[in-house]
This record gives C-alpha cells, structure tokens and sequence, in this order.
C-alpha cells in the first residue's frame, strides 16, 4: 500500500484503513453498495474529503475490506501464495482508491501495470503477474 501511495506523489500524508474479514460480510457490503449479491475478494470505499484533515495533518483516503475466503481461493487458483494475493488486492484496492477503475481495457492494462509496479518495489514480484 505504500508503494502505491508513495507512486502517486500525494502533497499530504494519507490514511488508509484495511480491514480483512470473512465471505458474508463482504457479501453483505456488496449489496448494500454495489447492488451485487456475491462476495468479491476486495471492496474500496473513498472516504477523501476535501479539506478535512486529522490532527497529524494527514488526511482519511479510504478503507479497503478484503473477503479472507475469497482470496485465499483466487491465491490457489492463480497460483500465489496467501500473501501475494492479500498484497495484490491491498493494492487494486488502493488504487481504487484513487480513482482507478478497470471498466475499459486501457484503463486495466494501466491499472495492472501500476499493480505491478507498486507490487515489484514490496518485494512481490511475481503476485502483480497473471
């Protein structure tokens, strides 16, 4: 996540919350807020309020709820370890967060290009690579 932060050249500081949980409650998100009924591996909420700042001075960018089960299933079938697999969605899921989308082929090749940038500089090397 900081690497993909520290890539996009932010002026201030950001805050991102992680929130790692189960198949129900990221189904449970995912209808409220998306109209799917189906657990995904990674949602993003932006929570970037222009010119609300915390008391550091940093500012709230986010959070980013990963569905374990879910992920831990794409790991197996993409052939990743568990921590590749919660590095890569912790990171497609900051990217979302900074407005990032993948609902056109050039906006996925751009987006899995900085996935693999940001990944590369963790020490991930093969997780940003399908």
């Amino acid at each position: 996540m900081r690497e993909t932060l520290a890539s996009r050249k932010l002026r201030i500081a950001r805050v991102v919350a992680l929130r790692v949980t189960d198949s129900r409650t990221v189904r449970r998100l995912n209808r409220r807020f998306r109209g799917e009924d189906a657990a995904t591996d990674v949602l993003s909420f932006n929570t970037d309020f222009e010119g609300l700042r915390r008391p550091d001075g940093s500012a709230d960018l986010g959070e980013i709820v990963i569905a374990l089960p879910v992920a831990a299933r794409g790991a197996k079938q993409r052939g990743r370890t568990p921590g590749e697999e919660l590095a890569l969605l912790t990171v497609h899921g900051t990217l979302h967060l900074l407005g990032f989308d993948h609902e056109e082929a050039d906006e996925e090749r751009q987006m899995k290009e900085l996935e693999w940038v940001a990944l590369r500089r963790a020490g991930f090397e093969s997780a940003g690579r399908s």
